[in-house]
């Protein structure tokens, strides 16, 4: 739809709506399936893939009425990647969380018809902040610093039988660190890719500011979704070596961000959170 002006976002509500929960219990309103990983065991989050947990997080927002059927080892969708999307209407399937969010907005579900153009603008640099330099420092923590891919090993391939886990858990990193190495963080020492990081988490708590939202909208847009799902990436679950989630831990504007969208649309992994750091709390 389109966009209408709107004023600063000091005079928009603070407080956000409650969302328009999607229900799953009806298969004839079921817009689409999604293709996207298991949840890990420990629960810490929703999906071990920011882009997974990109399009459930705006299905949920949107108030997109899906389902998530558990995929056979190796289904990895049309493209070898996950996410994909199955719509239930005509049976498509289509790869990326992008093209399927702009097929969501197309049937209607739009979270960003109340921005600017000017907004607009600015959601899509921090998607591109994101998605293009961010992810890649996430990509760089999680897959190729040594200490910490057992559990990364652990959180992707759980599900995949023993007998094979091993190669295909291999062979997955020995991607991942290819296209690290081609897009140019995998070549940098850690302190250069963990300062690329940190100040991405800069820019973006000075854009939050003391707003709950991006745009200080009463409900998510597309760009909160995708900060989101980047940022909770980077600080569950813990690794053993990880600077960048004790940066973002010291904002404490985006921390009240993400664990308020976490306890809104995830609550079962919010509380397991609590009961981990109650239970850690413990032992020290």
């Amino acid at each position: 739809s389109k966009p209408h002006p709107s004023s600063s976002s000091s005079s928009r509500a603070r407080r956000r709506a409650p969302p328009a929960m999607a229900s799953t219990t009806q298969e004839e309103k079921k817009v689409l399936d999604l293709g996207v990983f298991g949840a890990p065991a420990h629960g810490l989050v929703a999906n071990p893939s920011p882009f997974c947990v990109k399009l459930e997080l705006y299905c949920k927002a949107a108030g997109v009425p899906y389902g998530k059927p558990e995929l056979k080892p190796g289904d990895m969708g049309p493209r070898g990647k996950l996410p994909y999307a199955t719509f239930a209407a005509t049976g498509e399937v289509v790869p990326d969380s992008a093209a399927i969010i702009d097929k969501l907005n197309a049937l209607g579900y739009a979270l960003d018809a109340g921005l600017t153009e000017a907004e607009r603008v600015q959601a899509r640099l921090i998607a591109a902040l994101c998605e293009d330099s961010l992810y890649f420092v996430t990509l760089y923590l999680v897959w190729q610093r040594a200490e910490n891919w057992p559990l990364t090993k652990a959180e992707y391939f759980a599900g995949v039988p023993w007998l094979l886990r091993g190669m295909i858990s291999r062979g997955a990193r020995k991607g991942v660190l290819s296209a690290l190495k081609g897009q140019g963080c995998g070549r940098r020492p850690a302190e250069e890719a963990v300062a690329l990081g940190t100040q991405a988490v800069d820019d973006l708590a000075a854009l939050l500011g003391d707003k709950k939202t991006f745009f200080g909208t009463p409900k998510l847009t597309t760009a909160d979704v995708i900060v989101f799902a980047q940022l909770d990436r980077i600080l569950y679950p813990a690794l053993p070596y990880n600077p960048l989630a004790e940066h973002i831990r010291t904002k404490t504007n985006l921390m009240a961000f993400l664990d308020d969208i976490a306890a809104t649309y995830f609550p079962d992994v919010a509380k397991a959170r609590v009961a981990a750091a109650n239970k850690k709390g413990v032992r020290e």
